[in-house]
């Protein structure tokens, strides 16, 4: 799996429903095709339990465009397939392993730790990934994801910052 040079976004669940909560309606299609066109230039990866968390988040079979997005764009966005050798190293680091949540013991695997996986695959193939969410608090025993990010020498920031950093952040598309 080749991954180009240059910075390679991993998106976790929270920066993808951000979408909803940052950009006016009427905006969202084209902040989502221009996550697209990153997807296809090989610079945004997601793991499958993102698309299985926004699953979840839909009531009464809903559309929900962040979820067709996933949903469509799970192929290129989840093609670095499951990381279970980079779980296995999120797992053992005492901080990281703390972003699952303790009390969930049934339903799709939290994604937190598979983004940080994926995240850690990236690297393992010569990418330099950057851990992409909207967690910045939890309380105790868990950790946000950004912190868990950082414990495993990964950097984060936040979907705002991810849309300036492609280019594709206009001020008319900030919902009120």
């Amino acid at each position: 799996m080749e991954i180009p040079e240059g910075d390679v976004w991993v998106v976790d669940t929270s920066s993808i429903i951000n979408v909803k909560e940052l950009i006016k309606p009427k905006h969202r299609q084209s902040v989502f095709n221009a996550l697209t066109n990153q997807l296809v230039n090989g610079r945004l990866v997601f793991p499958r339990e993102v698309v299985h968390e926004l699953s979840n988040g839909v009531k009464d079979g809903k559309s929900d465009l962040p979820l067709v997005w996933a949903r469509q764009n799970s192929g290129l966005g989840c093609r670095l397939g499951p990381c279970f050798d980079k779980l296995t190293t999120v797992m053992n680091n005492p901080t990281a392993r703390l972003t699952s949540d303790p009390n969930q013991t049934t339903g799709a695997d939290d994604a937190d730790p598979h983004v940080l996986a994926t995240a850690l695959e990236v690297v393992a193939l010569g990418g330099t990934a950057i851990v992409v969410t909207q967690e910045s608090r939890k309380h105790p025993p868990q950790v946000p994801l950004n912190v868990a990010a950082g414990s495993l020498g990964l950097p984060s920031i936040n979907l705002y910052a991810l849309l300036i950093g492609i280019g594709a952040w206009v001020d008319e598309f900030r919902n009120p």
